[in-house]
């Protein structure tokens, strides 16, 4: 690392020091569990943190305590936001009405915001999560971070905030040939080792970019890629690392929770969970009782951590897939895919329930496309929103593969757009249910 570099991980851990060292502890514990996950030891703070959480939030939160509810987790009902938003002060524990609490507010998939509070060891605990995964991802505290996203001025960092954290800011809206030209032009210019964050439909639009020119491989120096926010393809994320020599990783998180999982730098599509802050449960779509290993189950979470608006048993509204397998002998449950969210699954002119990962894996094969998003409008009506780079002769093609798929009864109509809008919260959805 250079000096400046190792100067600005030394201030972050000198500042932490003289705060008491709440992140480094952290840092130190979830560190410990995820690469000791059976220990004793590991198993004793697990279960340390989660009786804790649960009697607290039983003792001092009132939409727990008027539940009259047990200390186990499952004597604690399934919540989701539209519980929480009806019952939004009750949420709040009484022992951090007066506390300093942080704010944090995300418009989820639907573009209703959602506003959620979380005390200062949540805080530091989501920030050691950061850390450690981020290196886990193969980036060091106080390296340059080229970081993606929507920046405007609710999110927007001072420049010596942006210098502190070796931050280079890139607003993400509309990615024209010229922007992706820019970026690449000055990442290459960059000679200092460096990282990159950013949305996966970012990563979507420069490999279609650099297929479309047929770049050559390149060493830019990067040493870290983390795609979040939304669905990192698999052929995307192939793609990447062929292009930018070095593995690009899929980040599962969110605003209200926090650093869920993330994939693993040795290689393989499986996510990691971040088990040493959450207690983490896939259950049935329809019951609540666990999905099988390999089958498809709502991510229900339990944040060990936010001791101000306790979150139990938590449906996130995202769907994933537990591997039947390990990543190694006696390790943790992994997740083999994350699929999207539950009011986003489109079904079959059968009615039956088809994996958006039936779309995702099958359009890398259509090269003339900058981007698209396929959408179920009703029963048996679909719609492939196409944005081409420039002209797109396989319409008959695309509408014949998909009719395999969905039933040959179906309509598919296309519909050509200049661009797939983002979300407010930065994201771009590939598959979407308006039905």
């Amino acid at each position: 690392m250079e000096f400046l570099e190792v100067f600005r991980k030394r201030a972050f851990w000198g500042l932490d020091f003289l705060k008491g060292s709440p992140v480094r502890k952290h840092y130190n514990e979830v560190k410990f569990i995820m690469e000791n996950f059976n220990s004793n030891k590991a198993n004793t703070l697990r279960s340390n943190h989660l009786k804790n959480i649960l009697k607290h939030a039983k003792e001092t939160t009132p939409y727990y305590n008027k539940l009259n509810l047990g200390y186990d987790l499952n004597d604690f009902p399934i919540i989701d936001k539209g519980v929480v938003r009806e019952n939004y002060e009750a949420f709040k524990s009484e022992l951090f009405l007066n506390s300093k609490n942080t704010p944090v507010v995300t418009s989820g998939s639907t573009g209703t915001p959602f506003k959620l509070y979380h005390n200062a060891d949540k805080r530091a605990r989501n920030t050691a999560d950061i850390i450690y995964f981020a290196k886990r991802g193969g980036f060091e505290l106080g390296s340059r971070l080229i970081f993606m996203k929507v920046w405007n001025s609710i999110n927007q960092k001072s420049p010596f905030k942006l210098w502190m954290e070796n931050i280079k800011p890139y607003s993400i809206f509309n990615y024209t040939n010229k922007d992706i030209e820019k970026l690449l032009d000055d990442i290459k210019k960059d000679k200092s080792d460096k990282g990159i964050v950013c949305f996966a439909s970012t990563c979507d639009v420069i490999v279609n970019y650099l297929d479309a020119i047929k770049a050559e491989p390149c060493n830019y120096n990067i040493k870290s890629i983390i795609a979040n926010s939304d669905t990192l393809s698999n052929h995307t994320k192939d793609k990447m690392e062929k292009y930018f020599q070095v593995p690009t990783l899929s980040r599962y998180s969110s605003m209200e929770c926090g650093m869920l999982a993330q994939q693993n730098y040795s290689g393989g599509y499986e996510f990691d969970i971040n088990w040493a802050s959450f207690y983490v449960e896939l259950l049935d779509l329809e019951e609540d009782k666990p999905a099988k290993p390999g089958e498809m189950g709502r991510v229900v979470i339990t944040d060990l951590f936010n001791y101000c608006m306790p979150l139990i048993r938590y449906n996130t509204g995202d769907l994933a897939f537990l591997s039947p397998n390990t990543r190694e002998e006696n390790g943790p449950p992994v997740l083999e895919r994350i699929e999207g969210r539950k009011v986003d699954l489109i079904k079959d002119t059968k009615d039956n329930i088809i994996t958006s990962h039936i779309v995702t894996v099958n359009m890398w094969k259509y090269s003339e496309l900058k981007q698209y998003q396929f959408v179920q409008k009703a029963n048996k009506e679909y719609a492939f929103r196409l944005n081409p780079w420039d002209t797109f002769p396989r319409e008959a093609e695309l509408i014949a593969e998909f009719k395999g798929y969905l039933g040959e009864d179906v309509n598919i109509n296309i519909e050509y757009v200049d661009e797939i809008p983002l979300l407010s919260s930065g994201k771009r959805k590939l598959v979407v249910n308006e039905m």
